[in-house]
């Protein structure tokens, strides 16, 4: 079975310069590019197992990295799966530099349960945001502009890729946040 992030990375590796620093956060097992550092829970749920984790932790808890460390953060089908989608991209956010690029790929929720049901397949309980989609992601990054956590972002890509797939490939501008 094809992983999601083997799925899009034809529309992804475009958007991601050949000299940057990049992280994959949620990996599991399938990296963006294998040169980017690889970020994921210690003992990742699911069914895959056999690779090694560069960076092991709970993301919601934290990701052990300096602020303004990657070039690029990536993640796929994992910011669905927490209640507060806002902290978990402000932690993203906070481990990217000034205009890095923050690359997103998450289920449009309706549509994932559409092709569920289709499929005669039970959705994944862990999908936590039931309006998650690209205008729900859309409008976080909006709110994290207007309250201040970012200076401003400028969307490079927003797509949706059948059946249920979401991108999204914005530049993040924070040159406004303060340092520590």
């Amino acid at each position: 079975m094809e992983k999601e992030t083997s799925y899009v990375k034809h529309i992804i590796l475009p958007y991601i310069e050949k000299d940057c620093y990049g992280i994959d956060i949620g990996f599991g097992g399938d990296l963006i590019r294998e040169d980017f550092v690889s970020c994921d829970l210690p003992v990742p749920y699911g069914d895959y197992e056999g690779y090694d984790i560069d960076i092991p932790c709970d993301v919601s808890q934290g990701i052990p990295v300096k602020d303004n460390t990657f070039d690029v953060v990536y993640s796929s089908h994992l910011i669905e799966d927490f209640e507060n989608t806002e902290s978990i991209l402000e932690e993203f956010i906070r481990i990217l530099k000034d205009q890095g690029f923050l690359i997103l790929v998450f289920p449009d929720q309706k549509k994932y349960e559409e092709d569920c049901k289709l499929h005669g397949t039970v959705p994944n309980a862990a999908h936590k945001i039931k309006d998650m989609g690209l205008l729900y992601m859309h409008n976080k990054l909006v709110h994290l502009e207007e309250t201040g956590f970012i200076d401003s972002f400028t969307t490079h890509m927003a797509k949706e890729v059948a059946p249920y797939n979401c991108i999204i490939v914005s530049k993040i501008y924070k040159s406004a946040m303060k340092d520590d």
